[in-house]
């Protein structure tokens, strides 16, 4: 069988290994190991450059980093308007100069949330309460990018809610107030995105705990990788260990509206999802947090499969825990490794299916659709624990007539793009600078 490298990131709240295959001939990645700050003069890459949320039915709020202990500004509430003067001599009063002093709006709903462990600062805007934000008993939330462990250069970024002391502004986790070591839950319908600058880290996949979630990645050897990512909480069931994630009869100690993601690069010498040629925005996402894995492809069988796990039922013992995957594949992913010219052919060349462990139901709804040049597979419906989905194009797939004939003459196919590496030096500082056409950063000169 001829290998094709692939990795495998274990989103688990309950402690998963991440195992992967290193791919060969990558270039040196060195991600930092601790959590990255925001964007500044001092740190501009390996950092959080911008956050904005959507609420329902309005537009999008740029929000600002706020660091514990720091006082955020609050935007007040309109003033009371003037109360014109009675007419009535014998009682009037002249009111015209007198305004109602008015509190600021809320920046979170008090009672909702309790607070949790200590947080280096948060995200969050002038309008926070005013916009409705603060409903669900959160003031902000925390953009957590780090990797998923000390060995590690998979990104992994946790997004919480959080919760500012009203005398000290000392920030915190949002916690539940039945378990402060859990998140309270974060608003569905609130659209999340971040943008993160990446130094040399080069996208392979992302690996999403959230809803309708996508990627931007962007590769620019002179100022540095960035990677926007979007989308919004799901509801996730949360497992006290890993037994319960097993078989059918695990239960769930809390039901969570959550945003994670793990980015798996492509250019790492270590491990990596090292398909040659993939444009590293390819996504796939589950609420199934236990063991969610990056697609593992066999270039035989011209399969691409993906597992997750998580209790079978909630916490209250009964109610059985409903799953989803999707997934998005560009549609030049697709033609590299399925040789799927037309993307519109995909829904009738592709063939999807949903399996689980013994005793589970195989019952799911899938659904496979083209959008922006993008490949997007929905499997929704399935129960837990361990379901695996699977694609690979289908055997008597013949391509449409929209796509090239047969016949007609093979175009010449694009030059394959040389990358090339440069060693850029500032002082004593030396790094690494890969592309097309290389460039040093601002302040370096080649070696």
């Amino acid at each position: 069988m001829k290998k094709v490298f692939t990795a495998i990131a274990s989103l688990a709240l309950v402690g998963g290994a991440i195992v992967a295959i290193a791919p060969a001939e990558a270039a040196v990645l060195r991600v930092p190991k601790t959590s990255w700050p925001a964007c500044s003069d001092v740190r501009t890459t390996y950092c959080v450059d911008s956050v904005t949320v959507t609420p329902v039915g309005s537009t999008a709020i740029k929000l600002t980093y706020v660091a514990s202990g720091t006082a955020a500004p609050v935007t007040p509430a309109p003033a009371a308007p003037v109360v014109p003067a009675t007419t009535d001599t014998a009682t009037a009063t002249d009111t015209s100069t007198a305004k109602t002093p008015v509190a600021p709006a809320p920046a979170a709903a008090p009672g909702l949330a309790t607070a949790g462990k200590a947080l280096t600062g948060r995200w969050t805007a002038a309008t926070w309460g005013a916009a409705g934000l603060g409903v669900l008993g959160y003031d902000g939330i925390a953009v957590d990018a780090h990797t998923a462990n000390e060995f590690s250069n998979f990104v992994m970024v946790d997004v919480l809610p959080t919760l500012t002391g009203t005398t000290d502004n000392l920030i915190k986790l949002a916690g539940l107030t039945s378990n402060p070591l859990f998140a309270t839950s974060m608003d569905p319908d609130m659209v999340i995105s971040i943008k993160l600058k990446t130094g040399d880290f080069q996208n392979g996949v992302t690996v999403a705990v959230g809803n309708a979630v996508t990627t931007d990645a962007v590769i620019d050897a002179a100022t540095g990788n960035t990677v926007t990512i979007t989308g919004s909480p799901v509801t996730v069931p949360i497992a006290s260990d890993s037994k319960q994630c097993t078989g059918e009869t695990g239960k769930a100690i809390a039901n969570i509206r959550q945003f994670q993601v793990i980015i798996v690069p492509q250019n790492d010498d270590q491990s990596g999802f090292g398909v040659p040629g993939t444009s590293g925005d390819m996504m796939v996402a589950s609420n199934g947090s236990c063991s969610l894995s990056t697609p593992v492809w066999n270039n035989e069988a011209k399969q691409m499969t993906w597992t997750a796990a998580a209790p079978h039922f909630a916490a209250d013992g009964t109610t059985v825990n409903k799953g989803f995957y999707r997934a998005i594949i560009p549609a030049k992913d697709a033609d590299l490794l399925w040789g799927l010219k037309n993307a519109a052919d995909a829904a009738t060349a592709l063939e999807v299916s949903v399996t689980t462990e013994a005793g589970g139901s195989t019952a799911a709804t899938t659904n496979i659709s083209v959008k922006n040049n993008n490949i997007i597979i929905d499997a929704t419906g399935f129960s837990y624990s361990k379901p695996k989905l699977s694609v690979k194009i289908k055997p008597t797939y013949k391509p449409s007539s929209a796509a090239p004939a047969a016949s007609a003459p093979a175009a010449k196919a694009p030059a394959k793009a040389v990358i090339k590496k440069i060693t850029c030096v500032k002082g004593k500082v030396s790094k690494t600078v890969s592309g097309t056409a290389p460039k040093c950063p601002a302040g370096y000169k080649q070696k």
